[in-house]
């Protein structure tokens, strides 16, 4: 009996081996600083055709060798700047990551961690 508890620890515990838990699209923005919050949205109130610019949310810990994606409709965002979230004892919970896309149109926003999809609710137009 010992032994099966054991064996279902060890299957268990390769089950949860990821260590994120939460990733979602925050914010997007276009070049001249005009965005909105999408924490809460469906879909986008304006525009953002050409270059724009998302902030996604990731909690938990993430590796330097996570492969971290982020698609609007065809479009793939490139890594342009990374910060650190902490709660009120200044321990690092995740990060805010802002990505530039440079050749957008629409559809939706797809947060992809190690091809793991996370978010894909909001339709930017």
């Amino acid at each position: 009996m010992s032994r099966l508890i054991l064996i279902f620890f060890f299957l268990f515990s390769f089950s949860y081996s990821n260590d994120i838990y939460k990733a979602f699209a925050v914010a997007i923005y276009d070049e001249n600083n005009h965005g909105e919050n999408i924490q809460h949205s469906k879909i986008t109130q304006n525009d953002y055709n050409g270059i724009c610019y998302t902030k996604i949310a990731i909690f938990g810990k993430v590796s330097n060798n996570s492969k971290i994606d982020i698609n609007i409709g065809t479009s793939l965002g490139n890594l342009e700047n990374k910060i650190p979230l902490t709660n009120n004892k200044n321990i690092v919970i995740g990060y805010e990551y802002t990505f530039k896309h440079y050749t957008v149109d629409k559809g939706y926003i797809e947060v992809r961690v190690d091809n793991k999809l996370y978010d894909s609710k909001v339709y930017v137009k």
